[in-house]
Order: structure tokens, then C-alpha cells, then sequence
């Protein structure tokens, strides 16, 4: 039997819970385990590193439970953060409440390195799934990898931006009369129309279209450094544009859910059989 599969996310995740729910009704496993924020924090924790340099994690949850190296199979990490202790980030022993923060975060994030073949989902250095690619640079690396992105930013004048690109359109921020080429300041966004979503989860690319885009989806999930992220598009008659790219997937299209549910059995039964 494979170990448990654990989710780590917050309280109000409702894609986690929606895998939480696939798993449980599959059945079959060493158990699915949900597992917040406050929760890992409240936690008693044991992280060593043995002669060879190679970490060993007991962690017993404020419910009883341990987890350790050995039960874990699979990890869906969502996490924010951790919590501050109630009130900890004032008063005198505000600097020291900060500290132990940090090495909290630290813990965690050292946690989830040691389980990197496991883990689905980027870690940053504060072990949060947010941080280690902003979103302006997910999306730079997706028209690397030859996605059409819609462009974004703005200039001092619309003269300057040229005509709207398929997917985009100009927005001045002034009610101004001076027509196209006056001086008033214009924000470059992402046209509305419809909007769809690919998952990239592990080797499939889901959602409509992916036949076109799936080899540039994959491409992009590897320049990202991650088998588990969402692609946002718009379509519009003058064409079809990347207009986010998240990698922490929102998860509220039920085949997204089964794709992640899947990824998540896999990664288990692959690290089943891993040499000891």
C-alpha cells in the first residue's frame, strides 16, 4: 500500500479540499491527510541530518498523528505560509517572535527540499508555494516557450504603445479629447472574452486546446521548474492569449481536480518504489 497522501494548504482552499474529496472517495491508499498552516505550526517537529548528510523528519501533529519520512507518499503543497502566534509580531519580544518565524519557515521549507521527489508544487526559501517565480516572470517564460502572451504595462501616451496587439486592449487613464496620439497615460491589458484553462499535471495538459499548446505547456512547466501549473487564456475573435500563468493552480474545474488526484497517486506509487 502506498503511504499517505498529503495536502498542505490553507483553511479557505477549496481546490485542496476538492482533491481531499476525490482521494478520500477513491480510496485504496495509506490515507489522505489535510493539513493547514496552523496546524504545521502547532506542530512538535524533529528534522536531523544523519552522517551521510541526508535529513530524517518526524513531525507529530497537534491531533496525535506522525508523520515521518516513510509514511508520506505524496505531497500536494499549497501553503501561504505559516501563522504568526497570536500577537507574537508586537510588543518587546517582537524581534524574537520574528526570528523564530523565520526558522520556522525555514523548517518547513527544508521539510519539503528533503521530500522534493514527492512534492508537487514549487518551494520557495520560506517553504510557501508563492515566491519563487513572480507572476511577471511566469509569464516571460511562457512566451519564451512560445505561448502568446498578452501584453501588459503601459506608457505616458497611447502613441507610444502602437495599435492594440490580438488580445489586448488600451486603456487611457484620463477622459481626455486629444485623440490617439495625446499626452494622456495608457495601461496595456488583457482583453475580456472568454476564459479557459490548461493544467499542466505531471505528463497531461488539460483542458481545451491542449492539443495546440501541449508541447509549449510542458515546456514552460520545466522552465518553471514544476509538474503541477495552470495556464489562464482569453479567447476572442482576433485570437487566443496567455494571460496568467499560476502556480498554485485554483483547481475549480473538476477535471483539473482528477488530473491533480491522479498526479498525486502516481508520485505515491512511483516513491514505493524507490531503492532504499
Amino acid at each position: 500500500m502506498i503511504g499517505t497522501l498529503l495536502v498542505l494548504a490553507a483553511p479557505g482552499d477549496g481546490g485542496a479540499a476538492a482533491v481531499v474529496r476525490g482521494l478520500t472517495a477513491r480510496g485504496g491508499y495509506g490515507g489522505v491527510l489535510a493539513v493547514t498552516p496552523a496546524e504545521l505550526a502547532r506542530s512538535r517537529w524533529s528534522h536531523r541530518l544523519n552522517g551521510r548528510g541526508e535529513p530524517s523528519t518526524r513531525i507529530t501533529l497537534p491531533t496525535g498523528q506522525v508523520l515521518d519520512d516513510g509514511t508520506v507518499g505524496a505531497v500536494l503543497h499549497r501553503l501561504p505560509g505559516l501563522p504568526f502566534a497570536a500577537g507574537a509580531e508586537k510588543g518587546p519580544q517582537a524581534k524574537d517572535a520574528v526570528y523564530s518565524h523565520s526558522e520556522r519557515q525555514a523548517l518547513v521549507a527544508s521539510w519539503l527540499l528533503s521530500l522534493v521527489p514527492r512534492v508537487i508544487g514549487p518551494i520557495s526559501a520560506y517553504g510557501t508555494v508563492f515566491g519563487p517565480v513572480s507572476p511577471t516572470t511566469a509569464l516571460v517564460h511562457a512566451e519564451r516557450c512560445g505561448l502568446p502572451v498578452a501584453r501588459r504595462g503601459g506608457a505616458t501616451r497611447s502613441g507610444l504603445v502602437g495599435r492594440p496587439a490580438p488580445g489586448e486592449r488600451h486603456v487611457p487613464r484620463l477622459a481626455w479629447p486629444g485623440g490617439s496620439g495625446s499626452a494622456v497615460p495608457v495601461d496595456v491589458v488583457p482583453e475580456a472574452g472568454d476564459h479557459d484553462s490548461l493544467l499542466v499535471a505531471g505528463d497531461r495538459v488539460i483542458g481545451l486546446g491542449a492539443g495546440d499548446y501541449a508541447e509549449r505547456c510542458h515546456r514552460l512547466a520545466t522552465a518553471l521548474g514544476t509538474r503541477h501549473v495552470e495556464i489562464r487564456l482569453t479567447r476572442r475573435a482576433t485570437g487566443t492569449v496567455v494571460t496568467d500563468v499560476n502556480l498554485c493552480p485554483r483547481l475549480d474545474d473538476p477535471r483539473h481536480v482528477e488530473a491533480t488526484a491522479s498526479l498525486m497517486v502516481a508520485v505515491a506509487e512511483q516513491s514505493t518504489r524507490r531503492p532504499e
